[in-house]
């Protein structure tokens, strides 16, 4: 039998370089060792639960991690296996964002090889907006150019509202009042009048978007943006690269900023406890996070791991220097082996503050006292 490897991996522009004919970075690697690699791409919506299966029933070697939010979690229980370290030469680990480093390894240890990376960032038509825009902006500094530049004609901003969004496109607005989401211990820091005033900035937005917003996931945004559908967006990095590309209406008229308090997750690949192969899994994460590989998925999703690749592309690609800004500021959500609890919990609540169900206090209050319990009985 053919010796082969399984990837489970999730429905985002730079998961594409690595199965693009253009670039053959499979066909590359099955030519120097003989190992097929059979990558399976699930979309966001059903990702988590086709990962959580792949734990408990083997069928795939290789699975992708969002960075921070799930490793503590996954390493706890044992699903994830550690990297033996050994990067063959030329590998330069170092050269790795030194953010991102933290983020894929865990107690000291590294489990984790970074593919790309999801963080805020604003994106806007210059041509449409009165002002000038910094490459870094706040929360307040956003909501008043949109408020400046509404428009009856045409949708002023979007928002990435869709329930398996909402919470991060939320967490800026919050950071924005100065509190977090969680302490270190999982406990909700937004029960506040800080946290009521950031749901209401939030949800006050929505007016300035398309109507049926609450349904608008990565895809939707994306198309909105790039089609000149709105002016202002906010995004994930990793998502600029297809935005500019040939299918973007005037890509040139695009300006790029971070948020002061942008969030970022790296995606990044794991071995699975279940691996057929821990040996041969390592050989081909270590080939396909390669600086080669890197500065393509860079080019083609927007947004590199690695320095080497911001500084030999900051030339030739504007967003460049704003991505890395933001990587360099932005805050992580504390590591929690719960964290994905934590957000669905939340989430669930602000969805019926954002459809106008309940208010953003009762929103906040009732996702506190439901953590709370669970907490204080163990439950999560």
């Amino acid at each position: 039998m053919d010796k082969q490897l399984k990837v489970l991996a999730v429905d985002d522009p730079a998961v594409y370089v690595y199965v693009d004919d253009r670039y053959s970075f499979l066909k590359k690697f099955t030519k120097e060792t003989g190992v097929k690699i059979y990558f399976d791409i699930v979309k966001w919506v059903d990702y988590y639960s086709t990962l959580m299966k792949s734990f408990q029933d083997y069928k795939y070697d290789i699975v992708m991690i969002a960075g921070h939010l799930w490793i503590s979690d996954f390493v706890e229980k044992g699903n994830l296996l550690e990297l033996s370290g050994d990067f063959k030469l030329g590998y330069d680990y170092e050269d790795i964002i030194p953010s991102i480093r933290q983020e894929i390894e865990y107690n000291e240890k590294k489990y984790l090889l970074p593919s790309f990376c999801d963080g805020h960032i604003l994106l806007y038509r210059k041509s449409e907006i009165k002002e000038n825009i910094a490459d870094e902006i706040s929360i307040d500094e956003l909501i008043k150019i949109v408020e400046n530049n509404a428009d009856k004609q045409k949708s002023t901003f979007v928002l990435k509202a869709h329930p398996s969004e909402i919470f991060l496109d939320f967490l800026p607005y919050l950071r924005n009042e100065g509190i977090d989401a969680f302490d270190k211990k999982g406990k909700p820091l937004f029960n506040n009048q800080k946290g009521y005033i950031a749901l209401e900035k939030y949800i006050n937005m929505k007016k300035y978007c398309p109507k049926n917003v609450g349904e608008f996931g990565n895809e939707k945004v994306l198309n909105t943006i790039q089609k000149d559908k709105c002016k202002l967006g906010v995004t994930w990095s990793g998502q600029v690269g297809k935005i500019t590309s040939d299918q973007c209406v005037n890509p040139e008229d695009i300006g790029f900023a971070s948020l002061e308090t942008s969030w970022n997750t790296t995606w990044s690949f794991g071995i699975n406890h279940l691996c057929q192969d821990q040996l041969l899994a390592e050989r081909f994460l270590q080939f396909i996070t390669t600086k080669e590989v890197d500065k393509v998925v860079g080019t083609y999703c927007g947004n590199p791991t690695r320095r080497s690749s911001f500084e030999q592309g900051k030339e030739k690609y504007r967003w460049y220097l704003v991505v890395q800004n933001m990587l360099e500021r932005s805050k992580s959500l504390p590591h929690l082996p719960f964290t994905g609890q934590l957000i669905d919990i939340t989430t669930k609540e602000i969805v019926k503050a954002f459809k106008h169900k309940i208010s953003p206090q009762e929103a906040l209050r009732n996702a506190t006292s439901i953590i709370e319990g669970r907490l204080l009985n163990a439950k999560l």
